[in-house]
């Protein structure tokens, strides 16, 4: 099938963790509130519509959310409750189509190519969707395209609560107006080299031989964003996920100053975490990739160190503390995590074989 043809949908559930709050209190629905930790150490995860029109936004400190709103109201997160919600909605989504792709526990991409629902049309189908999920208790926005980057982008249009249709005839001229922070994979650094070369839309990037952004940015990355700005993204929705990553990470109650802390924490509470998700009782019976720590310091800068390795050690944990330590800068540490990433199943077979 020619990907012009292809009907794509990203459902992206409007404060999702709110949304199901208000589900087990309807008292919520009128107070501006946010999901999280209120303390000095607490994190807003999200926060409603009342609460963001005082500026409350996710991973903002729970102190500052506050401040911007004296009355608001804080909610322990109910993990339990959110994925429960999550699956809930998910499996009537495949009632609806049997392509649909999790990207997140409240965002899910849907190809509609083939449906036959309201007579084949997208846009009819996602609005049903949505007016189903407004009776079960709970918003959605939605983007339609031929693409899944688009559909992503389109999904913010209308929040909350609305839709956006982007037609594949249409999708050069809509890339063309974003601001380039719009466009998935840009990040701090990159913005500001663009800005640089006074290159601030889609257009301007449209506009460019892919070598003349590749000088800038380097093959790879100038070879992505050239393709998503000319509107080129091939990707399929995925109905199988593979796990690629394990880990666990977690905001001290107080901020760590001497790195034999900083070890004794990860050796008590991180390591025997990894072991639990990974589910093995050894390290060794785990094959890896990598093995990475994160350290994230009290001005809330983060630095993160990672080493190739095909079993996991402990000690090379250890060592990746130490260095991402060296990179404090007389800073104390608020969050530490560690984790692994997982080969390719297939690859992971044939190593195998080759042992044998």
């Amino acid at each position: 099938m020619d990907p012009h043809d292809r009907k794509i949908a990203l459902l992206d559930l409007d404060a999702f963790f709110a949304a199901v709050e208000v589900k087990k209190d309807p008292a919520l629905a009128n107070v501006p509130f946010a999901v999280g930790g209120g303390g000095e150490r607490g994190v807003v995860a999200t926060a409603n519509y009342l609460a963001r029109q005082f500026g409350v936004r996710s991973a903002m400190p729970g102190h500052q959310a506050r401040r911007l709103c004296p009355q608001l109201h804080f909610v322990r997160p109910d993990m339990a409750a959110y994925k429960d919600t999550s699956l809930q909605i998910q499996q009537r989504l495949l009632e609806v189509t049997p392509h649909m792709e999790p990207a997140s526990i409240d965002e899910f991409y849907l190809d509609l190519t083939e449906n036959q629902l309201c007579k084949g049309s997208a846009s009819l189908t996602m609005e049903m969707i949505r007016d189903e999920l407004r009776e079960f208790g709970v918003t959605g926005s939605a983007g339609i395209s031929n693409q899944k980057m688009v559909a992503k982008i389109a999904s913010e249009e209308h929040k909350p609560d609305g839709q956006t249709l982007i037609k594949p005839d249409q999708v050069f001229s809509y890339i063309g107006q974003l601001a380039l922070a719009r466009i998935p994979g840009i990040g701090p650094k990159s913005q500001q080299r663009l800005q640089t070369m006074g290159w601030h839309y889609g257009a301007d990037i449209q506009a460019l031989q892919l070598e003349q952004l590749q000088q800038v940015l380097g093959d790879k990355a100038g070879y992505v964003l050239h393709q998503r700005c000319l509107g080129i993204d091939l990707r399929e929705v995925v109905t199988t996920r593979v796990r690629k990553s394990v880990g666990t990470e977690e905001t001290l109650r107080q901020d760590l100053t001497s790195l034999r802390a900083v070890e004794q924490f990860t050796e008590r509470e991180l390591l025997p975490s990894l072991k639990r998700r990974l589910r093995i009782d050894r390290w060794q019976d785990a094959r890896i990739k990598t093995q990475t720590v994160k350290l994230k310091f009290n001005d809330f800068q983060q630095t993160t160190v990672s080493r190739a390795s095909n079993r996991i050690s402990p000690s090379i944990f250890y060592s990746l503390l130490r260095e991402a330590w060296d990179r404090r800068a007389l800073r104390s540490v608020r969050l530490i995590g560690i984790s692994v990433t997982l080969p390719d199943p297939d690859s992971s077979r044939q190593l195998e074989l080759d042992l044998e």
